[in-house]
């Protein structure tokens, strides 16, 4: 291939040159920061998700204590109340009966007392717990928001990166069959093998593809022959311009 015409050597670069912008925008495409940030949020949702179920479940349970207890002390509420009128009411008469009357209403009053007092942590066990609903609704409302508005811009830069990337894959697609394929071939291999790069322009004696100086002398030879040429230390194919 060393009678490789200058002007397929050119389209060459213009073919890396596409090449590089493709494996740029593909690279951009998968290293978004915004949709990495949207992949955190969503972890963060479903952990909150997780976390609001088990503070609701808690909720209903301390709910549902306190209504026993609600209930439990208006029963005996009642039952004093009833004792009570029995008690002054002047119907029992007999002092053993009305000992025992008074003892019951005693026994009732210290009963309604201990369940008030379990009623009270219950109480403020209930706005802890309403306290912390709340502020996990408000996490996940806030993330939710901030998710819908990471999925659009995702989107948003999504198709316009894949807007980009089909215009440069058409192009690709116009200059490849202008280079001979043996050469193209080639260009290809060293490409896979060098990070995307198979082709550097040859500036003031430097490979741009790996930043090597050539020797004067060196540089001299390769702009006298011309044709296909490659770099010593990276092997990828140099062009003059």
């Amino acid at each position: 291939m060393s009678d490789v015409e200058q002007s397929a050597l050119l389209r060459l670069l213009d073919l890396q040159a596409e090449d590089s912008e493709i494996k740029r925008l593909n690279e951009r495409r998968a290293a978004l920061p915004e949709a990495a940030r949207l992949a955190e949020v969503k972890d963060h949702l479903a952990e909150l998700d997780s976390d609001l179920a088990i503070a609701k479940k808690q909720d209903d349970e301390i709910g549902r204590e306190q209504h026993r207890l609600d209930g439990e002390i208006e029963l005996i509420e009642e039952k004093i109340a009833k004792e009570e009128q029995r008690l002054f009411s002047g119907a029992v008469s007999n002092p053993k009966e009305l000992g025992a009357l008074q003892a019951e209403v005693a026994s009732l009053k210290k009963r309604k007392s201990g369940l008030e007092d379990e009623d009270l942590e219950v109480m403020e066990q209930k706005e802890s717990s309403a306290a912390t609903l709340a502020r996990l609704t408000t996490e996940q409302q806030a993330l939710s928001k901030e998710a819908d508005e990471l999925g659009q811009k995702v989107s948003e830069l999504t198709a316009e990166i894949d807007t980009a990337l089909e215009a440069h894959t058409a192009t690709r697609s116009q200059i490849a069959p202008e280079i001979p394929d043996d050469l193209l071939a080639l260009y290809d291999k060293i490409r896979t093998a060098k990070g995307g790069v198979g082709a550097a322009v040859l500036e003031a004696g430097t490979c741009q593809g790996c930043h090597t100086k050539l020797p004067q002398v060196e540089y001299e030879k390769i702009r006298a022959e011309g044709g296909l040429q490659r770099c010593d230390n990276c092997r990828r194919i140099l062009v003059i311009r």
